[in-house]
């Protein structure tokens, strides 16, 4: 058995744009649909027949959401994505494709719903941008590039995968964990999930400083005091640096939305820049 988690913290209407792309997919594999839901400011909606919903904190991390959700769900293979996202009419089918020989970490690629403002598409770029379908391939031994948003792990790793995430790890820390461990990836370059959300330029700029802030705080966990520093000092360096790699991964295959979006996608890089520097110097405080 498949199983899906989402991982949902946003409004009412996403949540349910989100089911309305994935309830026929699992329904047609058999595949069971697992909510992980931090409620926000509105009530709690009655989701559709199929879903099975996991209460979390109000304030629980996208981290914390795929952790509970990975905990809960009961099938051999496990796929995450989020409620910001609209699964593709066969991304369910073409990512289990790859659900065979020693494969145990499956991963697929990003899109962007709404590529019409440039701001939404500057905003993919900075979040997924990395994830688009001409990435590079990973360097022998190491992970390559696989999102949170569009991947799958074997029941192997289920267990291992869910505690590292309860305890605040994004994909980046835990595929090279895994890849450290010897876990074999496999990305599926037509398992497309789309960014689905309308952004506004400061917004967007907090929501990047919060989690470039957030990920420097656990990446730097059991840094000595000279490491943070120096790792904090080199972040002026990531606008210009993730701007290429993202290029490379997903602007050449649309040059014209890449340009316009520009300046937008450096701004966003830029913010996520600065909070990676607050979070290499300032501690985590107690929630």
């Amino acid at each position: 058995m498949i199983s899906v988690v989402l991982a949902s913290c946003r409004s009412n209407a996403l949540l349910f744009e989100s089911l309305a792309a994935l309830l026929p997919q699992c329904r047609l594999l058999g595949a069971e649909l697992v909510v992980a839901r931090a409620t926000p400011d509105q009530p709690d909606p009655a989701l559709p027949s199929g879903c099975r919903v996991i209460p979390c904190p109000a304030n629980a991390t996208i981290p914390e959401l795929r952790g509970a959700g990975l905990t809960a769900a009961r099938g051999d293979w496990v796929a995450l994505t989020e409620d910001n996202c609209l699964a593709t009419p066969n991304w369910l089918v073409e990512l289990s494709a790859g659900f065979s020989g020693d494969a145990t970490v499956v991963g697929g690629t990003m899109g962007n719903a709404h590529p019409g403002r440039p701001v939404d598409s500057g905003a993919a770029f900075a979040e997924y941008g990395f994830f688009g379908p001409d990435q590079p391939a990973a360097a022998p031994g190491a992970a390559p590039l696989v999102t949170g948003a569009n991947v799958a792990y074997h029941r192997s790793l289920v267990g291992q995968v869910a505690e590292w995430a309860v305890a605040g790890a994004w994909e980046d820390v835990i595929h090279g964990r895994l890849a450290v461990q010897g876990a074999v990836f496999r990305v599926m370059r037509r398992a497309v999930i789309e960014q689905n959300l309308h952004y506004r330029l400061a917004d967007f700029c907090v929501d990047r400083y919060q989690h470039g802030r957030d990920y420097a705080r656990v990446r730097s966990s059991g840094l000595a005091p000279l490491s943070r520093i120096a790792h904090a000092a080199a972040t002026p360096l990531l606008p210009p640096l993730l701007t290429s790699r993202v290029w490379r991964s997903a602007g050449r295959t649309a040059p014209a939305s890449f340009l316009r979006a520009l300046p937008f996608t450096l701004a966003f890089l830029s913010a996520w820049a600065v909070g990676e520097a607050v979070g290499y110097l300032v501690p985590r405080s107690p929630r």
